[in-house]
């Protein structure tokens, strides 16, 4: 199966994604127990997880696919980091102030693996109509990060290249 419409839209359309995936991936996490982190050991864990995503995404190379299946492969190779970043984004200690917007991207990371999945399992049935629409989804979640990544930053703290 080929992609409709232009090849090269849709690869451009899947870079913007992929770049917002990065975006978000490293941005997040709230748990409950101990003491909360300090601001520089949070922004260091941040870091190191925003570090683990990206590596992760680079190397699946999203925009090089050539079709809907080879996309949904590329993109499920990163569905388990993806769910693990959630999970190490939850398990952390943020500073109160950082709290709810490590939260908020936690649980859009945990949404994200869950689109992923839900990507993989149209492409297989060659369900393109689904296959959009679930693209789609994953570009809303990954807009629903945005204001708390943009918050973090309003708050001071460095969440490294995924900031930008």
């Amino acid at each position: 199966m080929r992609w409709k419409g232009s090849v090269t839209g849709m690869r451009a359309k899947l870079l913007v994604i992929a770049a917002a995936v990065i975006a978000a991936a490293g941005c997040g996490g709230g748990g409950s127990g101990s003491a909360p982190l300090s601001k520089s050991a949070y922004e260091h864990e941040m870091q190191a997880e925003a570090k683990r995503l990206t590596a992760a995404f680079r190397n699946a190379n999203v925009t090089s696919a050539k079709d809907i299946h080879d996309f949904a492969n590329r993109l499920g190779s990163v569905k388990d980091d993806i769910a693990k970043g959630a999970d190490d984004v939850d398990a952390l200690q943020p500073p109160v102030d950082a709290g709810e917007d490590t939260q908020t991207i936690a649980d859009v990371l945990h949404r994200l693996a869950a689109v992923i999945g839900d990507i993989q399992k149209a492409a297989a049935a060659n369900d393109e109509a689904g296959f959009q629409r679930d693209v789609k989804q994953l570009a809303a979640e990954l807009r629903a990060a945005q204001p708390a990544v943009h918050d973090l930053k309003q708050k001071g703290y460095d969440v490294g290249e995924f900031g930008s």
